[in-house]
């Protein structure tokens, strides 16, 4: 009788590596006291140390998505520093100026300070960050608040429109002045018409006696 071995099945750990538990433990700002203070966690301590690395002047950004109002930020390497991505330069990542010596004649930049409301471990928190965009991204950035202030523009002259249309629409009772004032003389003549035979002397005519015989 054959004798049959039993395969042994190898189990398959998942490998975690530094970027899953950077993904994992990092944050987008951090408390001075928090980073500080010495914790056993390794990976809270990675994340620190890598948290260190990065230049928290300016941002780059991702405006892929940009008609729904949602876009990404991050903070910026050395590397990208050196290079003056993001302040040299266009943040948007996804823009043809991003690059450095993308284009021959790059437009003018312009800085601004971002209120950028996000969520953080089902946390909601808010920051202000500083971007720098060309006049094109900017234009990106501010399309959904400038769509919401054209709609209600546009909904603001279509109800003025429908009230002057509904005030001309409605009759005025009240004759005009001037024709009611042709309208009285009219008639002030047509009393006059007759009441003036009216006027004359209407006193008997004396009747010549006739003298009996």
């Amino acid at each position: 009788m054959p004798l049959y071995t039993s395969r042994s099945v190898e189990k398959h750990t998942q490998r975690v590596t530094e970027f899953d538990i950077l993904k994992e433990s990092h944050k987008f700002l951090r408390d001075d006291a928090e980073a500080e203070a010495s914790t056993s966690s390794w990976n809270d301590q990675l994340a620190k140390k890598y948290y260190n690395t990065l230049y928290r002047e300016f941002a780059l950004c991702n405006l892929k998505h940009y008609k729904s109002g949602n876009f990404s930020l991050r903070w910026r390497t050395e590397n990208e520093v050196l290079d003056g991505m993001g302040e040299m330069t266009c943040a948007n990542m996804r823009c043809e100026y991003h690059r450095p010596h993308s284009a021959p004649t790059p437009p003018s930049l312009t800085t601004l300070e971002l209120p950028f409301a996000y969520e953080e471990k089902g946390v909601a928190k808010q920051a202000l960050v500083k971007v720098v965009l060309c006049p094109k991204c900017v234009r990106k950035l501010m399309w959904k608040k400038a769509r919401e202030r054209r709609t209600e523009k546009g909904k603001t002259v279509a109800e003025n429109d429908n009230e002057s249309r509904e005030r001309g629409s409605v009759e005025d009772p009240e004759e005009p002045e001037n024709h009611g004032q042709e309208g009285d003389s009219r008639n002030t003549r047509r009393r006059h018409r007759r009441i003036s035979p009216k006027s004359r002397s209407t006193s008997p005519r004396p009747h010549k006696r006739h003298r009996g015989r």
